[in-house]
């Protein structure tokens, strides 16, 4: 309905300023040449009349094109970051974040400013152009042939600008992405350069990526440079045919003076929408080489979707089963036909060295990928039969390096479960210790964090991260080397955490260190993808094998065995503590 209102508008507007040199016609042959005041105050009139309302209409189309427009971009935008956040970890490892970023900002922003200005431009131009042919073949048929005899070299020579433009701001758009790309990762990895002394060379490359974008630009502005006065000479031309046509019909008698100086006002109003489009024109094609762009990020399919018939996951026991599962990033195999189960409530920790498959497990089981082969089920259904967030609703993830988002250390808490009350995010706080962390400054929990952490210790922001999986209450824990790195105060702390954490649930721990594996009632140790070695933590220790090397290895193991019972409960057994993961209840 919006969409032809202002059609209607459109069209009325493009048809009052020639609708108001019909009547300047008028008024000279019928007014002034017959020196008819009557008439030629009627013609007046109705010129004032049909400008004033001239104005009106387009300054409502103006109003609503713009609007229209930016509610496009709106949703072109929501659309856009909807969809990036359906594409699988895949997508986002093999581009770059700032080519990603680049879609969103840039990209998103030439279409604003076309849709926003630009439109208003092209739908008022493009109709006062056909309104202006139409009326000079009104006015005079003969003067109109004249006037057209432009067009064809003026649609040859549009064509050729069209195809030589759009290969230019396509680069434009490339050479803006490899940019934007370059700085985000020297923004990110700023701490490194600076520690390595290696200003000099990311200033190089920067330079270099951004000399490339002023080469591309400087093309694509000569090109403009050439369309947009051959335009304006094809105007000046077709001006002086129709003076020098018209003066003859005039000397002959065939023609009056009042069609003669209509029609060329009238030709100024082909030329001057023409002149207007051309210096649009650049900027439609800058528009549709940054949609181009877009459009390859949406016409990504998700790897990771919800299956036709995929059953909303209720609240799950969590039984959790690896079912000869094999897997590859590229060609080469990462998982070779593992078979894992864990029992509802059971903790199952892998180790082995980097590369052996442990972080890869533990994202099939988070569904950030799809298996090759096999199945991962949890309560006997297959994930790819499950509603993806009605899973992962149930699904609690703390990272080796956890992300802090901008805000407090209650927003963070919170992330995972926005609607819980302040007593609630304070309970967890105090459960797991981030009570300690909040004392440190004046504003306690409301203490705003820096984007990433910025000014707490890793120990700090993987307190607040077990906080926050607490708080979310996940039926399944996936717990990926969170204790690497870490003092050994802090990880007192942590490991005291983890057991409050992991109680009652079904938990996967990838680890490095001897305090954290010893909780877990199975031990799987991963090598080349494959499962070399299984069993308690007690049975591995005691038998000669990998993980007896592998403990040697394990950063902070002397550390480890030293803790008592009484410290840290020995819990990777059946004889586990009251205080460690007895209970497959949930809390």
């Amino acid at each position: 309905m919006r969409v032809t209102a202002l059609a209607v508008l459109g069209v009325c507007s493009a048809a009052a300023p020639v609708t108001a040199l019909v009547i300047v016609k008028d008024a000279i042959d019928h007014g002034m040449r017959a020196h008819d005041k009557t008439r030629l105050g009627l013609d007046v009139i109705a010129y004032l009349a049909v400008n004033g309302l001239a104005w009106i209409l387009q300054t409502t189309l103006v109003r609503g094109l713009a609007r229209l427009g930016q509610d496009v971009v709106l949703g072109l935008r929501q659309d856009l970051f909807d969809h990036l956040t359906t594409l699988s970890l895949r997508y986002f490892s093999q581009q770059k974040a700032g080519w990603i970023i680049a879609r969103l900002t840039s990209d998103v922003d030439a279409l604003s400013d076309v849709l926003s200005q630009g439109l208003t431009t092209l739908v008022v131009n493009t109709l006062t152009l056909l309104a202006a042919i139409v009326g000079l073949f009104v006015l005079d048929w003969r003067l109109g042939l004249v006037a057209l005899v432009i067009l064809p070299p003026t649609l040859v020579l549009t064509r050729w600008f069209q195809v030589k433009s759009h290969a230019a701001f396509l680069r434009v758009r490339e050479t803006i992405s490899a940019m934007t790309a370059q700085i985000a990762e020297s923004v990110s990895g700023m701490a490194v350069i600076q520690a390595f002394n290696r200003e000099r060379a990311f200033l190089a490359e920067f330079d270099k990526a951004n000399d490339a974008n002023r080469q591309t630009n400087t093309y694509a502005q000569y090109l403009n440079s050439l369309f947009f006065p051959a335009i304006e000479l094809l105007g000046v031309v077709a001006m002086v045919a129709m003076l020098w046509a018209g003066g003859r019909m005039l000397s002959h008698g065939s023609l009056t003076i009042g069609t003669l100086v209509s029609s060329v006002f009238v030709l100024n109003l082909v030329f001057q929408p023409l002149q207007e489009l051309s210096d649009l024109y650049g900027q439609v094609q800058s528009a549709g080489a940054a949609m181009e762009k877009i459009t390859t990020v949406l016409d990504t399919e998700p790897e990771i979707h919800d299956e036709p018939g995929a059953r909303r996951a209720a609240r799950i026991d969590g039984d959790l089963r690896i079912d000869h599962v094999s897997f590859a990033y590229g060609r080469d195999p990462v998982l070779h036909a593992i078979d894992i189960h864990v029992r509802a409530g059971n903790c199952l920790a892998l180790v082995g060295e980097s590369g052996g498959g442990k972080s890869t497990t533990a994202k099939l089981v988070g569904r950030f990928y799809d298996p090759d082969d096999g199945a991962i089920r949890v309560d006997g259904h297959d994930l790819r039969a499950l509603e993806l967030r009605s899973y992962r609703r149930q699904l609690g993830v703390v990272l080796q390096d956890p992300f802090l988002f901008a805000g407090t250390i209650a927003d963070n808490i919170r992330f995972a479960h926005p609607e819980a009350t302040d007593d609630q995010v304070a309970d967890v706080a105090r459960a797991v210790g981030v009570d300690r962390i909040a004392r440190r400054f004046e504003s306690g929990l409301l203490h705003e964090v820096r984007e990433g952490g910025a000014g707490l210790s890793a120990g700090e922001r993987q307190l607040i991260s077990i906080a926050r999986a607490l708080l979310a209450d996940p039926r399944i824990l996936i717990f990926d080397e969170a204790t690497s790195n870490i003092d050994r105060p802090t990880e007192i702390l942590i490991e005291q955490a983890l057991d409050r954490l992991l109680r009652g649930r079904t938990s996967i721990i990838i680890a490095h260190r001897l305090a954290t594996v010893r909780r877990a009632d199975e031990i799987l140790v991963m090598e080349h993808g494959r499962i070399t070695q299984r069993g308690t933590f007690d049975a591995l220790l005691a038998a000669e094998g990998p993980f007896r090397r592998l403990a040697s290895q394990l950063k902070g193991a002397d550390q480890a065995l030293q803790v008592s019972d009484a410290t840290l409960p020995v819990t990777g057994s059946r004889e586990r503590s009251s205080a460690s993961v007895a209970s497959s209840e949930p809390e």
